[in-house]
């Protein structure tokens, strides 16, 4: 019995220690997460490019060989087109909400033809584009989210260092913006 008793006593200690070290630390978990650092970074529907280097945003590319850059949007109001064409070795795009859970993903071998062109839309704007696709639309993959904000992260692989400036080139033209759906 008093082995019992002390195994609960050492297991409410243990219980209480964990619970004061994840309130003390919380602090300094808030806003390092990936959606806030990328929101962070500056206006939405604008690809920032990423260092390849450790830096104070906390985001970078570990790998030489490929560039990443990243966009924060909301569809609420409006759809989001995501354009980039260019001569990369390979590229992919992948969309995250708000939670960094990747919610779409693509790479040049599995899409429609060699560039980036989606556009990511609400429920209800997918119903409307069903009823009247935009002709400037009616090649591009339409991604449908359950939550209107959230941000995409575009990379180009350059496995030689030839290949590094399309890459670079490829993320400078790279557009993020706002689409205008016109009520049918």
């Amino acid at each position: 019995m008093r082995s019992v008793l002390l195994a609960i006593a050492i297991g409410l200690v243990g219980a209480a220690i964990v619970h004061i070290v994840v309130i003390l630390a919380l602090p300094l978990w808030t806003g390092k997460d990936a959606w806030t650092r990328v929101r962070a970074m500056g206006a939405q529907n604008r690809f920032y490019s990423l260092a390849n280097e450790p830096n104070p945003t906390g985001l970078f590319n570990d790998d030489p060989g490929i560039r990443t850059a990243v966009c924060h949007f909301e569809i609420s109001n409006a759809p989001v087109r995501i354009i980039a064409s260019g001569d990369v070795a390979m590229w992919t795009v992948s969309a995250y909400d708000t939670s960094s859970n990747e919610t779409f993903s693509m790479n040049d071998r599995s899409s429609i033809g060699e560039d980036v062109d989606i556009a990511f839309v609400t429920p209800a704007q997918m119903l409307q584009m069903r009823r009247a696709m935009p002709q400037a639309l009616e090649r591009s993959v339409l991604v449908e989210l359950q939550r209107p904000q959230g941000y995409v992260a575009l990379r180009a692989i350059a496995p030689l260092p030839s290949q590094e400036p399309a890459a670079r080139a490829f993320l400078a033209d790279a557009l993020c913006s706002s689409l205008r759906i016109d009520p049918a």
